[in-house]
């Protein structure tokens, strides 16, 4: 079984406080008591999920419907691209996307350190300035703009805001020891919103945009910049 430590060495990094924490309390395990590879046969919806669900690791279902955690294992073996300029840029990968997007822990020497969105292309956007107020950034934006199509295919046609709404409050449920009062506020009253409906997407109503308690909550002045990360 791979450790913690062993990515930690391999990378030169040591992961956050919080990150660590969720590790020995179990939350960052996508895998439940399922090995990687998975046996012939099995598959991670059809095998893995349903043994999730009620007691959900990080960003189960509020991460979206392409975000997922990579394991220590995963972590550990990731071949960065040879294009990618690591000598400058110190990625720790942590999550990936469907697109093939990476989500890292980017080591550039600030006092805490900040959460990238590795594209395909040649570009890192900064996300959050720490590993907390990425699960907050990730969680309340589960909260707006959800896909029709995303949310039709997870959940069917039948009350699939109050079934998806039950799966974000059981996430929010798994997290709340370890977030801060007020982030865990923030969110349940997100997530306690009337439900809104566009021609594409849902969402749930809350005091004020998320967008806008986003800018408000999260004070961190490179959120959205790009830079180019390959030699």
């Amino acid at each position: 079984m791979t450790t913690l430590e062993q990515p930690e060495t391999k990378h030169n990094f040591t992961f956050p406080t919080l990150y660590k924490t969720l590790f020995e309390a179990n939350k960052l395990n996508w895998m439940g008591t399922f090995k990687e590879p998975l046996e012939k046969g099995k598959t991670w919806a059809d095998d893995v999920y349903p043994t999730l669900k009620e007691n959900p690791p990080l960003l189960l279902h509020s991460g979206g419907s392409d975000f997922e955690l990579l394991t220590p294992k995963a972590i550990l073996d990731f071949e960065f691209p040879e294009v990618w300029d690591t000598d400058t840029h110190h990625f720790i990968p942590f999550a990936k996307t469907a697109e093939g997007n990476t989500y890292a822990f980017y080591d550039n020497g600030a006092e805490e350190t900040p959460i990238v969105l590795i594209w395909e292309d040649d570009e890192a956007e900064y996300v959050a300035k720490n590993f907390e107020d990425f699960i907050f950034l990730k969680m309340l934006e589960a909260a707006d703009d959800i896909d029709k199509d995303d949310l039709y295919a997870d959940y069917g046609k039948e009350n699939h805001m109050e079934l998806y709404r039950a799966d974000l409050k059981a996430d929010l449920e798994a997290i709340r020891p370890y977030l801060k009062n007020e982030y865990i506020s923030t969110l349940e009253t997100a997530y306690n919103g009337e439900v809104l409906e566009t021609l594409i997407a849902y969402g749930f109503m809350t005091s004020a945009p998320v967008k806008e308690t986003i800018k408000e909550m999260l004070d961190f002045e490179l959120m959205g910049e790009v830079f180019e990360h390959e030699k």
